[in-house]
């Protein structure tokens, strides 16, 4: 795994004004939905990062593999002995780390100047796996299906992007919804007291 981290730093220092223009886009992003949220209740800092996270790490790694399908680096990965999909499998730690430092970095920096805008919910330990479990199940999955889609027609950055949309305003990670939704599912582990 040590190495897969390494490949994707250097990876972000080659690529260094991309990688800088992803990190101020991330924080305006972040620290933009903070201000922007009008509610007389704090923002959910922990299903702000599931939603962040979960949509950043599927967009990275669609970015990669749209890369190495168009620079024919794909065809490479395809001849080693693991399959493509356990690469990225692998790669998703790396992503998440990734994903998870620009997230930190942009909430301190909001703390700054939007002191009580989030809270951080206390959660048993008991609690912390079961959403771990279930966080982990439906990343899975909507990764799964990304990286397949990726393989099969391309490129589908559009469709990723209306996904991350969607899950902004519909999830009820970080807006509110209207309708049961997959907040409502990740409130019964916190509220099960």
């Amino acid at each position: 795994m040590f190495s897969e981290l390494r490949r994707y730093f250097n990876y972000r220092v080659r690529y260094t004004f991309d990688s800088i223009c992803e990190v101020i886009y991330s924080m305006i992003f972040i620290t933009g939905i903070i201000i922007i949220f009008n509610s007389d209740k704090p923002i959910n800092l922990l299903y702000f990062f599931i939603y962040y996270s979960i949509t950043n790490v599927i967009l990275l790694a669609n970015e990669e593999l749209e890369f190495e399908i168009r620079t024919n680096q794909y065809t490479n990965i395809k001849t080693t002995r693991r399959t493509p999909m356990m690469i990225y499998i692998a790669r998703s730690t790396t992503y998440f780390i990734w994903s998870t430092l620009i997230f930190l970095i942009s909430i301190i920096l909001s703390h700054l100047f939007f002191n009580g805008k989030f809270f951080m919910p206390s959660l048993h330990l008991v609690d912390l796996i079961l959403m771990s479990i279930l966080n982990y199940a439906v990343f899975f999955v909507l990764y799964t299906m990304a990286i397949k889609l990726t393989e099969r027609f391309k490129r589908v950055s559009v469709l990723l992007n209306l996904f991350n949309t969607i899950m902004l305003f519909y999830s009820g990670l970080v807006f509110p919804a209207p309708f049961v939704s997959y907040a409502d599912v990740l409130d019964i582990f916190l509220n099960k007291k």
